[in-house]
């Protein structure tokens, strides 16, 4: 399994930088205008401010562009003042309309014919509180009075299809001629593995992995600039014919792209846009890469020449392509890219010998996108190479090419937030890189990528009850599905009698998605003792873990229960262990009433040891105003005898301050440490803080 931690670095650095785009972005502007009319019960010239929604990327009623606009940005403009009396006016949303109907008034990227966002239109009535057309019109359907209440409204907005991003790539290895609006960016980041991948080259842990973070930055409607990282450090996968070692791999690579689109535009049925990339890929042969054993060049061979000791070089590549949408359907897009990828035909020359490598390809490629319903997409490419190099080598050493295939689905759980899954036989993850297959196999293999695009629109939702907050902070071995607002931050620090001791920090990146930011800590006196809690609960190894937390429906937003999933990567980097693992698990919370909520959490652990998996079983029970009494069960599966229990008495001492004491025969609180009894009781406590 691939060393996460450098790939942690350039992901924070990534995500830092996608968050200042969102400052530089055009936000909603507001400017109330005083308007002499009078309200029901108040006197005669009483200031009430008048506003006017607009389409971002449309005139304003005086013909000018509406300032900042951008896809999926509501702009409020002041409506012209009245010289002195009029008839009150009234605010009634008015139905979407077609995009065609109204020429100017499109937002970018939307397609012809596709709904605009709801607008507003204003009529005139003597006593609109009585007897006009507004008179039972909701509050939320009257002109908002201060900035404050535009952007509770602009809150509380259902996202509309063309709010959602365009699909970028069709899988790493094949771009589109989509492109991000003038000042919106996309940070991603991913994984790339085969199937089966811990089996055969002895990557242990969850086996060999590829890590890769990508942001993306529209400078205009038609120039994009983007910079990403990848690193894999695992030995190959299938056994090298004449190796008694598995030769170590290490792969790393750094650069930035550009793409111009040359024709079309957001809105325009077909587009051709110009791509290129300059990438510095470092690639490493034999040795070891592992903590354990790092820098012993003598550890295993490489597979250029036979002085049985680590090639390393760090070669200067890049890619060109031009890609060519079109969009066939307001649904459906097709794409076409013709492109190369310029790599080294050799390596090792001044290290013990020169050995073949992959060299430059020119390839075709040619996919599409189906979008049925605005926040779920499907999409399918291939690649063929077609030389003069190669992009695929075996266990013999004997390079090919070899098409590289992708199919996925991209679900967005809002503008804002979209989690993406792939079958493909690819293994880069670069521009440069993307057409080569996993070294030492063509073998298919897997891809999750989690994408942020900040200022984007999010899930309108409610506010939050100071139950519904503390829910929200999920249980202690039993999650819930709530995550806390937008923009609020967790902490917590967890310690037990036994030797435990955890800390947390996660961000609500949406009202849908708790980002784990970070989890560490370490395990103390687990036993009884097994190859899972030797492995990854080891005394004093230091655990670390990054995840996020998903919610796909919402009791808060008229669902009958709510429901999400989390995912969390990280390993145990203990010397004797520095293994891996994955935890999966699905979230159910039904709050049956204003005290009392269920939970279900099915869970697995994907490991190189074992997948053992369990299920959760808990509640939260609301004892007067500032206590809950949170009883919870984990029902062991793969291993009945590792069922564990707690039972938790949470203060809620302020708003944002919560302390918990429990005891529980749980190895630990966090991920595989809810599946893992313990022979001795621990009694601990949870200081919980959210900002």
């Amino acid at each position: 399994m691939a060393e996460p931690l450098r790939t942690a670095r350039w992901a924070s650095t990534f995500f830092v930088a996608s968050l200042a785009i969102q400052a530089v972005q055009a936000q909603p502007s507001w400017q109330a205008v005083p308007q002499q009319t009078p309200l029901r019960g108040g006197q005669a010239g009483t200031a009430l401010p008048q506003w006017q929604r607009i389409t971002p990327a449309g005139p304003s009623p005086g013909g000018r562009s509406a300032p900042g606009g951008r896809q999926g940005t509501p702009i409020w403009l002041p409506l012209p003042g009245a010289a002195g009396p009029s008839p009150q006016l009234v605010w009634e949303p008015v139905e979407p309309v077609a995009a065609q109907s109204k020429p100017g008034l499109t937002s970018p990227g939307a397609k012809p014919g596709s709904p605009l966002p709801q607008t507003w239109t204003r009529t005139t009535s003597a006593d609109p509180l009585q007897n006009g057309p507004g008179a039972n019109a909701s509050p939320m359907a009257r002109p908002p009075s201060s900035p404050a209440e535009a952007q509770a409204l602009l809150d509380g907005l259902q996202p509309a299809a063309a709010d959602f991003t365009p699909q970028l790539r069709l899988g790493a290895a094949v771009p589109t001629a989509q492109q991000l609006a003038e000042q919106q960016g996309q940070f991603s980041v991913f994984q790339m593995a085969p199937l089966g991948g811990a089996k055969q080259g002895g990557g242990g842990g969850t086996g060999n992995q590829n890590y890769a973070a990508r942001l993306d930055a529209g400078l205009t409607d038609q120039l994009q600039i983007s910079a990403f990282y990848s690193v894999a450090d695992d030995p190959l996968y299938a056994p090298i014919t004449g190796k008694t070692i598995q030769p170590a791999n290490f792969w790393e690579s750094y650069g930035g792209a550009l793409q111009w689109r040359l024709i079309g535009s957001n809105t325009s049925a077909w587009k051709l846009a110009l791509a290129g990339s300059l990438e510095a890929w470092t690639v490493g042969s034999g040795g070891c890469d592992s903590a354990s054993c790092k820098g012993q060049n003598n550890a295993s061979p490489n597979i250029f020449n036979n002085s049985g000791s680590r090639v390393q070089t760090t070669n200067v590549v890049g890619s060109l392509s031009l890609p060519i949408t079109w969009q066939a359907l307001p649904s459906l897009a097709l794409t076409f890219t013709p492109g190369v990828s310029f790599l080294p035909s050799s390596q090792g020359s001044d290290q013990g010998g020169s050995g073949p490598f992959y060299g430059t390809n020119g390839s075709v490629a040619a996919g599409a996108s189906w979008r049925p319903i605005p926040n779920l997409t499907l999409f399918g490419s291939g690649l063929m190479p077609v030389g003069p190099g190669n992009n695929s080598f075996n266990g013999n050493l004997d390079f090919a090419r070899v098409p590289i295939l992708t199919a996925g689905i991209n679900w967005a759980l809002n503008p804002r937030i979209a989690l993406e899954g792939q079958l493909t036989n690819g293994w880069g993850a670069t521009p440069a890189t993307a057409l080569l297959a996993l070294p030492s196999d063509n073998r298919l293999g897997y891809s999750g990528r989690f994408v942020f695009t900040p200022g984007a629109l999010d899930t309108p939702q409610p506010a939050m009850t100071p139950r519904q907050r503390s829910l929200a902070l999920g249980g202690l071995t039993v999650n819930t599905a709530l995550v806390p607002p937008r923009g609020i931050t967790e902490l917590w620090a967890n310690g037990d009698s036994q030797g435990n001791g955890f800390g947390y920090i996660g961000y609500s990146l949406s009202n849908s998605f708790q980002l784990d930011v970070y989890t560490g800590g370490v395990f103390n006196n687990v036993r009884p003792t097994s190859d899972l809690a030797t492995t990854y609960a080891s005394d004093g190894g230091w655990n670390y873990r990054y995840g996020g937390k998903a919610i796909a429906m919402s009791q808060l937003r008229g669902a009958p229960f709510s429901l999400g999933g989390r995912i969390s990567l990280g390993r145990n980097t203990a010397p004797s262990s520095y293994q891996g693992y994955m935890f999966i698990e699905s979230v159910s919370t039904w709050e049956a009433n204003s005290w009392l909520a269920f939970n279900l959490n099915p869970k697995l652990a994907w490991s190189g040891v074992s997948t053992p998996w369990g299920v959760g079983l808990g509640a939260n029970i609301q004892l007067g105003r500032h206590f809950q009494l949170i009883p919870e069960v984990n029902v062991v599966g793969s291993e009945i005898n590792a069922t564990n229990g707690t039972l938790a008495l949470r203060w809620l001492a302020t708003s944002s301050t919560n302390l918990e004491i429990y005891v529980s025969n749980a190895a630990g609180l966090f991920d595989m440490g809810q599946l893992l009894d313990n022979t001795n009781t621990r009694v601990g406590g949870r200081l919980l803080f959210s900002f």
